[in-house]
């Protein structure tokens, strides 16, 4: 794929950052022919530690970025989540890279990737240009990444190491993807600009720090190259991956980027996966499970090719632990979130705050909504009947020849 150099122009305003946590977050793609409906699915589980609140914003286009659905967790780097007017979605999982040094300018970039994403991307393969472009010219300032993106036709997975390397590899249309926190790509083949994309010297730059000899090594591998070897023999790691592999495949799937799943793959399945966890312990906390106690907004991305981007593209957002919170639609023609789901009124104020005003959020802010959520985890509590609910009332939705998003996201909250 051809570089696409990426405007420092829109860069203009970006903040200075904390360091990301490494161990955190799953995340599953399918691609439309994996699917029941032909839809492409992407769902992300998004765990952090600490004192979290999620806020939600719809930010308006204007004549420099587009319509974006924006699921903020203030003064955090890593973890918002994005949905813009074409459906194009990001979300990212951390995985930590070998590299000690890279090159970068400035201060790099992080936070500010998927936020362009977000404000400028009209396809995810424009999402894979923009975060490579930005990733080569600025160099990435944490360890490493893999941001997953989607639109109604195709996934990605972007893997970012420290400083300026980067390699993309697009899902098959028919297969299923999953990622912890380590590099799943495997085989690179960057003259197959339909798949894959990424940093020329990828291979030569692995070979000259000894992470890889063709002589011993066989065929090269990105994972294998670039990951920590911490990541990779990660027990945390390893078993929310087996978790994923057996309940898609029916076995585990060492060695592969994306595999075709045992049966077509349905919007409940993404919930069920989202939703599993080993036995509780004796404090009654999840433990190495893909929901865990550190879960704290759970995404499926259903973006539908057929229908019109703002009723084909929905976000289905669950506050927190998948396993015991019900799914909740936001379709991509929102044009403003409930009143309430933000501490501000306005995306501009929230973004000028995003890290400057993210301490003691409960003392602070003791009437946000969020707090209902987070008081209300409950792993006994079974969800599927009121899920059951709201996809009939949003089949009913989708019929009306009149629709109202706003009125229908209100409706929920």
């Amino acid at each position: 794929m051809k570089k696409i150099l990426l405007s420092i122009a829109i860069l203009t305003g970006c903040l200075t950052f904390v360091a990301a946590q490494d161990y955190n977050c799953f995340s599953v793609i399918a691609g439309r022919q994996a699917t029941v409906d032909g839809s492409v699915l992407m769902a992300h589980n998004e765990d952090d530690g600490g004192e979290q609140m999620l806020n939600i914003y719809v930010a308006p286009a204007t004549d420099r970025s587009l319509r974006y659905i924006w699921c903020e967790f203030p003064g955090m780097e890593v973890s918002d989540v994005f949905m813009n007017q074409f459906g194009v979605s990001v979300a990212s999982n951390g995985c930590p890279s070998r590299e000690d040094k890279g090159e970068i300018l400035g201060e790099g970039v992080l936070y500010e990737i998927r936020v362009s994403v977000a404000k400028y991307a009209r396809t995810a393969r424009e999402a894979v240009a923009i975060i490579g472009s930005m990733v080569e010219t600025f160099g990435y300032k944490g360890s490493g990444r893999s941001y997953i993106v989607a639109d109604p036709t195709e996934g990605w997975v972007i893997s970012v190491v420290k400083g300026r390397h980067w390699v993309a590899q697009r899902v098959p249309d028919d297969k299923v993807m999953t990622i912890p926190n380590y590099y799943v790509i495997g085989a690179v083949d960057l003259d197959d600009e339909n798949n894959f994309a990424g940093s020329d010297d990828l291979v030569e730059y692995a070979i000259s720090r000894g992470w890889y000899d063709p002589a011993k090594d066989g065929e090269f591998s990105f994972a294998e190259a670039y990951a920590s070897r911490e990541s990779l023999a990660s027990a945390n790691n390893r078993i929310r991956h087996r978790e994923a592999w057996t309940y898609f495949f029916g076995s585990e799937r060492h060695g592969e980027f994306a595999s075709v799943p045992r049966k077509k793959v349905s919007l409940r399945d993404m919930m069920n996966v989202l939703s599993l966890h080993e036995t509780v312990d004796a404090e009654g906390h999840l433990v190495n499970s893909i929901c865990n106690d550190r879960t704290v907004l759970s995404s499926i991305f259903q973006l539908r090719p057929w229908i019109e981007f703002d009723t084909g593209c929905v976000m289905w957002n669950a506050m927190g632990h998948p396993c015991c919170q019900t799914f909740v639609p936001w379709y991509a023609g929102i044009t403003e979130a409930p009143a309430g789901l933000g501490r501000f009124k306005t995306v501009q104020e929230a973004e000028k705050k995003h890290f400057s005003d993210a301490k003691d959020k409960r003392k602070n802010y003791p009437n946000h909504f969020y707090w209902k959520y987070v008081d209300g985890w409950d792993v006994t509590h079974d969800p599927s009947a009121e899920q059951r609910e709201i996809l009939k009332e949003r089949k009913e939705f989708e019929k009306a020849s009149k629709k109202d998003y706003n009125a229908f996201i209100r409706k929920f909250y």
